[in-house]
């Protein structure tokens, strides 16, 4: 085997000025597409001559791993790269997009139209790179086939829908899926204005806004009924940690109590063998009339500077009902879901004050302020 590129020792290397350095860059760029362009043609002529049947290769695939020594993914790929009519060396990327434009385009696009996307995608890959290319593929596929694919029977009766998850040790849950297009179009159509920055001092990334909205979609969600009910969680906890935070239990107490605040809620008491002393009935803890009438009192989320709507918002109950709350408007205040976890996980407290509810920082707050 031999070296048919000679390349400048790296030792000579630093004596190249940064524009020479640069020149030498795209040079040898050049070598490489024009190498792999070779690689792909005599892929293609073993290919169509069948020599690994010949050699006894099960198929060209395996004969190209064990004679190059490339894994069985690569050597998949090199065969499809060599399938792809384009008149100029390309990089492998930028030839899996116009693969990927031609597998698109229908049936009834003709070989004229699809040898001159090819031509015009080819052209362009000269100044653009693969990410680039593929908004141009798009434009051309949807030139070339305006209605898109129609969907089978099958496929509208049956869309092809996806949901996978686990629960991790601390309670935390992992997920992946997919959707068909008309419900990924819901899905987003949905999301989009749950996660909007809040203002303009919202730090949140764009993922973990995406992931505060999913998680208002559930909680604002209408879910179905089961004899008249609608679904409820039930949470395993002992008297004694539900009340004072302390303890172990499925989640964290606090979170617990959180869910507490505006759930349908039923309570399981545990003796000291864990075993059930009493189920109490099932209970709203905030009934619709009164959700109404703190609707109307705080308008929205009631936090310092906070409009979320009350529709995403909870109620949540100032001093807890595990600690003797009362159910009533002059113990809840209107929160959203981040002010809420706020307020039941930070030094944020708030109470009742002629009516009005009334936010308390937490100490390094008030000592900033006073500075």
């Amino acid at each position: 085997m031999t070296a048919f590129v000679e390349t400048r020792h790296a030792a000579g290397l630093w004596r190249l000025g940064d524009a020479e350095l640069l020149g030498e860059l795209q040079d040898a760029e050049v070598v490489l597409r024009q190498a792999y362009a070779k690689v792909l043609g005599l892929v293609a002529e073993a290919d169509a001559r069948g020599v690994a049947e010949r050699v006894g290769y099960p198929s060209l695939s395996e004969l190209l791993r064990s004679v190059l020594l490339v894994s069985k993914r690569e050597a998949k790929q090199r065969i499809v790269h060599a399938g792809v009519p384009v008149p100029v060396p390309l990089e492998p990327e930028q030839l899996s997009v116009i693969d990927r434009v031609l597998r698109e385009l229908p049936p009834h696009v003709g070989a004229a139209d699809r040898e001159q996307a090819v031509e015009v995608l080819a052209a362009a890959a000269q100044s653009l790179d693969a990410s680039n290319l593929v908004p141009l593929g798009r434009e051309i596929v949807n030139r070339l086939d305006p209605d898109g694919a129609l969907p089978s029977e099958d496929e509208l009766a049956h869309p092809r829908r996806e949901f996978r998850y686990d629960t991790r040790r601390d309670g935390s849950v992992r997920f992946q899926g997919c959707l068909d297009a008309e419900t990924g179009a819901l899905l987003g159509a949905v999301l989009s204005p749950l996660a909007k920055p809040h203002d303009a001092h919202d730090t949140r990334t764009l993922p973990e806004r995406q992931g505060d909205a999913f998680a208002e979609l559930l909680e604002t969600s209408t879910t179905p009924t089961e004899g008249g009910e609608r679904p409820h969680i039930a949470v395993t906890i002992d008297w004694h940690t539900l009340t004072t935070g302390t303890g172990t239990t499925e989640l964290a107490p606090s979170a617990i109590r959180r869910l507490a605040c505006d759930a349908k809620v039923i309570p399981v008491v545990l003796g000291s063998n864990s075993e059930p002393l009493d189920i109490g009935r099932i209970s709203y803890t905030v009934p619709p009339h009164l959700r109404r009438a703190l609707i109307v009192r705080d308008k929205h989320c009631a936090f310092p500077g906070c409009r979320r709507r009350p529709s995403t918002c909870h109620a949540h109950h100032i001093t807890h009902w595990a600690n003797g709350g009362d159910t009533a408007l002059t113990n809840l205040v209107l929160l959203c879901g981040m002010h809420h976890r706020l307020i039941h996980h930070s030094g944020w407290t708030v109470r009742i004050t002629n009516g009005r509810p009334e936010f308390t920082g937490p100490e390094f707050l008030r000592r900033r302020q006073v500075c």
